[in-house]
């Protein structure tokens, strides 16, 4: 089980009143209306966006993405007038690379904040655990028992001088 935090986030449909609104209005010819209607449903339905502590994923029904939060150098949003009205925008995220962008989310502003400051952390994050000096190894355990009974076959005569210092060298 992961200790990771994952938010769920989709687009609201506020987002698309333009097409519900020309949904409704074009009911009366041949059912027009209940298509586009359906077809905005389906499309908003199909999108979703999970931030975890590490990662941001943007999932549609044709691709998916990652971005690791490390990687998000700014993030911006925009509110149309209708937008302002409704309370929502879009996020648009921006790496070394590339853009993503976010559509139709809540309080926009707010969400653009939390994302640039868990971006952040998560860079100071990454930097610490790279600053952190790396343990000497440890010799291996069986070396010093070897050098030990090399030198016992030395002491024991059973080794020449110039042959325990050839071997010896091995164990510097």
């Amino acid at each position: 089980m992961s200790s990771e935090k994952e938010i769920l986030l989709k687009p609201s449909h506020k987002s698309m009143f333009w097409w519900y609104l020309l949904g409704v209005l074009l009911i009366p010819v041949i059912g027009l209306g209940l298509i586009i209607i359906y077809r905005t449903f389906t499309a908003l339905k199909a999108v979703e966006y999970t931030i975890t502590d590490r990662s941001i994923r943007i999932k549609d029904s044709k691709y998916s993405e990652k971005i690791d939060l490390q990687n998000i150098t700014r993030v911006e949003f925009n509110q149309r007038w209708i937008d302002r009205m409704f309370g929502i925008g879009d996020l648009t995220l921006f790496t070394e690379n590339r853009s993503v962008k976010m559509l139709g989310q809540e309080n926009p502003g707010h969400l653009a904040d939390m994302i640039s400051h868990a971006a952040e952390a998560e860079r100071q994050r990454i930097f610490a655990l790279r600053k952190k000096p790396k343990p000497e190894p440890a010799p291996d355990p069986g070396t010093l028992d070897k050098l030990d009974y090399l030198t016992g076959l030395w002491q024991q005569g059973l080794l020449s001088e110039e042959d325990y210092q050839k071997e010896r060298k091995h164990f510097e």
